[in-house]
């Protein structure tokens, strides 16, 4: 098995990014992070929209991720569960109450030397995909704006704009890339696999989808025996921690004139004891690979031989 049971979950698809983006705002708001780096957000909600649609579109179609999703019973009223700011036309077209939609998800990137790469995608052919890629255009407009992104299909890929970014501050938005790819080097995570992002829309929480998706995530470093790590926000920090995650480090931006209070996650670590240079992991898939080539080529020798002998057989009536 190459991967953990999906059970209830599935992969996602270019097509499930405009809901996605509904989820990630609705949940992402709760963070500190959200507030320190979209300050504007209720100015600016299609913004927001438009950076995770982006975002998540480009994880959903990169080989070095994985991106999963979990679907629950619509909810008619789930935009009131949430202190977000939810634009009334967002690109995504909700479903009678009671069918299945999307409510959380998580994104996943693999260590450098991962056999997974390209692998789990719903449009590349190694999957079917549960839902079908059309040839479509999305076309979201601001409700305040003339500002208009498009979501364009063209063969199986998919192009979005993260949009003109009115909601970031980003002189943060930019700090906190720095700060955390620092905070990895510093503590020799850059080779691990990431959870890159995971949310479930408020509405839909306490059900158990995060803990399905983190749980996913970790098995499928724990199979593979590649460590792992997550720029914890302090609502998953005991989801992760629950599951084996240790702190290695505190990822801080200190406050500022702009926002006093700062913001600060937990870098977490699971399968420390996985740990070693990249270079013996690929030497074990190497040996891996070798060994059973040996064994095939072993497998093929004993056949060839034992197919002579029972020809040798034949000709002389006796063996």
């Amino acid at each position: 098995m190459d991967f953990p049971p999906l059970g209830t979950l599935r992969i996602a698809s270019p097509d499930d990014a405009p809901r996605i983006s509904v989820v990630a705002t609705a949940a992402f708001r709760y963070s500190p992070l959200f507030e320190w780096e979209r300050p504007d957000h209720e100015k600016y909600p299609e913004d927001t929209l438009s950076s995770y649609r982006a975002q998540f579109l480009n994880a959903i179609q990169s080989d070095d991720h994985i991106v999963l999703v979990q679907e629950d019973e619509y909810l008619q009223d789930e935009s009131s569960m949430t202190t977000a700011t939810i634009p009334a036309n967002t690109g995504w077209t909700a479903p009678r109450v009671g069918q299945q939609v999307i409510v959380a998800v998580i994104s996943i990137k693999l260590d450098p030397g991962s056999p997974h790469k390209g692998k789990m995608k719903t449009n590349n052919g190694n999957v079917v995909p549960t839902y079908p890629i059309l040839p479509m255009a999305i076309v979201f407009k601001s409700i305040t704006t003339k500002y208009t992104l498009t979501i364009l299909h063209s063969g199986h890929r998919y192009k979005s704009s993260p949009g003109p970014g009115r909601d970031l501050n980003r002189r943060h938005y930019d700090d906190w890339s720095s700060i955390s790819a620092a905070a990895r080097k510093k503590n020799k995570l850059e080779k691990h696999s990431s959870v890159s992002m995971i949310v479930v829309h408020p509405a839909y929480w306490r059900r158990g989808h995060g803990t399905r998706l983190a749980t996913w995530a970790r098995d499928l470093a724990r199979m593979n025996r590649i460590p792992q790590c997550v720029s914890a926000a302090p609502m998953s920090q005991g989801l992760f921690m629950s599951l084996g995650f240790e702190k290695v480090d505190e990822i801080v931006a200190e406050g500022d004139e702009d926002d006093p209070r700062g913001a600060k996650t937990l870098l977490l670590e699971f399968g420390r004891e996985y740990r070693g240079g990249l270079w013996k992991r690929w030497l074990l898939r190497w040996l891996i690979c070798v060994t059973k080539d040996s064994i095939d080529g072993l497998v093929g020798l004993t056949q060839r031989t034992l197919s002579r002998m029972q020809g040798q057989r034949n000709e002389k009536g006796t063996w």
